[in-house]
């Protein structure tokens, strides 16, 4: 390894600094590729603001609930899933900012650039990078999403209820609710002061407990 000693002897600091960065991050990143090859990449969890269970949805705040909540993507500003799918702090986007950081750097020092130009030029192209993987994380995920139904999907939706539902969330009945194509049967409970009954238009104001809707009759 005395080869090795010389040739790292002879570096800069600045370009040691780099290289013990960008070393460890692409070895990181090529086990990352290798896991999402077989299929054990983690696309990374989190805090989804999109998640709406909970929230008073009953009109009350303001908020239309006849306007369909998957049109809003069609609008000019970003949905609330779009902001939870686009994750700048993410494993795979900090390993891409460091890979692209330290190997930028050792190039710019290479080509005889000052340590501060160097570290500047690394930094910029990295973040670069970093914005990259997020938004093609950001595009996965609204692949997968395209590909599997989404009960939020359904709030603002009309249903109409076939076991009776309880009042005031005392017990939980179904109804049937169609989304495009599809003719869907899920669980559901109202705060409504009296029981709806088999046949009563309804329309979904919150989900809860992953997929129970919450209700209220249609006057």
């Amino acid at each position: 390894m005395e080869w090795f000693s010389v040739w790292w002897n002879g570096l800069q600091l600045a370009e040691q600094i780099l290289y013990c960065i960008a070393v460890p991050a692409t070895l990181i990143l090529i086990i990352q590729i290798i896991l999402m090859l077989i299929g054990l990449g983690d696309s990374g969890g989190g805090i989804n603001p999109s998640d709406t269970s909970g929230l008073d949805l009953d009109g009350t705040d303001g908020l239309d609930m006849d306007t369909d909540v998957s049109d809003l993507s069609d609008h000019d500003i970003s949905s609330p899933t779009d902001i939870a799918d686009f994750r700048l702090l993410s494993v795979q986007s900090v390993i891409a900012f460091l890979c692209i950081f330290g190997w930028s750097g050792i190039a710019a020092l290479s080509c005889g650039a000052a340590a501060w130009l160097a570290i500047a030029i690394g930094a910029v192209l990295g973040f670069g990078a970093m914005l990259l993987v997020a938004k093609i994380i950001q595009w996965s995920s609204k692949l997968a999403q395209n590909g599997n139904f989404n009960v939020k999907n359904l709030l603002g939706e009309s249903g109409t209820v076939y076991i009776p539902i309880p009042p005031k969330g005392e017990g939980t009945g179904k109804i049937n609710i169609s989304c495009g194509e599809r003719f869907l049967e899920f669980d559901a409970v109202t705060e409504e002061e009296k029981a709806l009954a088999t046949g009563s238009a309804v329309r979904v104001v919150d989900i809860i407990s992953g997929s129970t809707l919450v209700v209220e009759k249609i006057s």
